[in-house]
């Protein structure tokens, strides 16, 4: 059985590591001066290097980001040479679209909003964002070993960014940077638009020992779907009216003491309305159980997400619920691409979180998942009858490949 093994990195990983550490010790000893902050090991992040930072005894996490990239892209050349990203990085450290001071401030305006309630910001510095710690566990961990309570939960993380999601939110986006680089249709628009996107799809998988038979049809599922999803743009609706968490994935809410939920790592954005929060919570929580161990737990995940997301626009007239229930499947499509692409692109030795590594070995039913429901978008369904059969292809494709 032949193996692929090949995609080799522009950027030596140890040195981009080794600056990005250097640069979070040189802020924390600016910030707290002869406090002798430690650093801990890197925490698996494909879009900034992330490490715990542990002064006086508090536990801090230190965020640290490369020219508004993934550290993937930045890995395997997207930005040039090493030369070219430690020449453009300082420049980018000190400029207003930086990303870590746009994500300070973000997190200022959702403290002054009060709800979410979000992990506290303690200081921005140099280009390096610390954050305290947050205690409990995340929604993803809660979902794993309670399936059967999913769509409570996804109901319940919506209804916390209900005051974001009005006129206080659209308010402060008007007078503020939004973080459009973590956008899905942005994210998506980058891979897939362009005279690069045919060779990045061709070589999804090279590096991350996958079977050549094996990558050779996911490369060809995930290229159909982004055809498709390159024709279905137009269902996502003109922004500028309604802000959004951004990354609203269920590893960024912890459930804390009281059972009150805390989020992590928004990147406030524009949208015409709440999908893509609703699809990029829906999409990953998908994944959560497409990648889960027990059957059982698969289907009770599924159906959770499919019940909510059947709840979602509710109220509205038909043709307007059926308008928003496509751009949010198209959204979620989108999303778990962007992903999926990422993890799958990324070089062998590159730190992916424990679920990441289960997403790539799962990438094939993922990517027939993907496909199939892409292809019931480009026809004529719509509503309810849409609904019902992404139910059925998200059920049944999954289960044939399992």
């Amino acid at each position: 059985m032949a193996l692929t093994t090949s995609g080799a990195t522009v950027v030596s990983a140890p040195l981009l590591y080794e600056a990005s550490r250097r640069a979070i010790a040189q802020a924390a000893e600016k910030v707290w001066p002869g406090r002798g902050a430690v650093l801990g090991p890197q925490c698996p992040s494909v879009t900034s290097y992330v490490c715990q930072v542990s002064v006086d005894g508090q536990e801090l996490y230190a965020k640290y980001t490369w020219l508004s990239s993934s550290l993937v892209s930045i890995l395997r050349g997207a930005r040039g040479s090493w030369a070219d990203v430690q020449g453009e990085q300082g420049p980018y450290v000190r400029s207003a679209d930086l990303v870590t001071r746009r994500e300070h401030q973000h997190l200022g305006f959702l403290q002054e909003l009060g709800r979410p309630r979000v992990g506290e910001p303690v200081g921005l510095r140099d280009g390096v964002l610390f954050t305290r710690a947050v205690t409990g566990t995340t929604v993803a961990e809660e979902l794993t070993v309670r399936p059967w309570d999913t769509e409570t939960v996804l109901r319940s993380v919506l209804l916390c960014l209900g005051e974001l999601h009005c006129e206080a939110g659209a308010g402060y986006l008007r007078r503020s940077w939004p973080i459009t680089e973590r956008g899905i249709p942005d994210v998506f628009a980058r891979k897939f638009r362009g005279p690069s996107a045919a060779r990045y799809v061709a070589d999804l998988g090279r590096g991350r020992l996958i079977a050549e038979g094996e990558r050779a049809a996911i490369v060809d599922l995930l290229g159909t779907a982004v055809r498709r999803l390159l024709r279905l743009t137009g269902a996502i609706r003109p922004r500028q009216r309604c802000a959004v968490f951004g990354d609203l994935k269920p590893e960024h809410v912890y459930l804390t003491s009281g059972h009150r939920m805390t989020f992590i790592d928004p990147a406030l954005q524009w949208a015409a309305g709440p999908e893509p929060d609703v699809a990029k919570l829906f999409g990953r929580t998908l994944l959560l159980g497409l990648c889960h161990h027990e059957l059982r737990a698969e289907q009770q995940i599924t159906e959770g997400v499919m019940a909510a997301l059947g709840r979602h626009g509710k109220g509205l007239r038909p043709r307007d619920q059926a308008d928003r229930l496509r751009e949010v499947m198209v959204l979620w499509l989108m999303d778990t691409v962007n992903i999926l692409s990422t993890c799958l692109s990324a070089p062998s030795d590159f730190p992916l979180t424990s679920s990441q590594q289960v997403l790539v070995s799962q990438a094939r039913r993922i990517a027939a998942v993907v496909e199939r429901v892409s292809g019931l978008l480009i026809g004529s369904a719509s509503g309810p009858g849409l609904l019902d059969g992404v139910f059925h292809e998200v059920e049944h494709t999954a289960l044939d490949l399992r």
